[in-house]
């Protein structure tokens, strides 16, 4: 049971992860999640589980608040979100 909610929660912070306007927050954000969920992934313990579920669903809602929180501060996007021109 743990196990699922941990791969939907990672689904979820890794789609809140890739709603960072800032390219480098964005960067940081998807590549913590991918590294943590890689981490946890090979985890037998059902407390242990259940203490990441708990701690990644906390990160979910800290990801949701930091992007409205980016967006309401928004600034120049970065030369590598820009559109190519050819």
């Amino acid at each position: 049971m743990a196990r699922n909610q941990l791969a939907k929660l990672y689904k979820q912070l890794l789609e809140e992860s890739a709603k960072f306007s800032d390219y480098n927050f964005r960067c940081h954000s998807v590549r913590r999640m991918k590294y943590c969920y890689e981490k946890h992934l090979n985890e037998t313990s059902d407390e242990k589980l259940e203490a990441i579920v708990t701690k990644a669903a906390k990160d979910l809602q800290v990801i949701q608040r930091q992007v409205v929180v980016g967006r309401l501060y928004a600034v120049e996007h970065h030369i590598l979100d820009r559109e190519p021109t050819t």
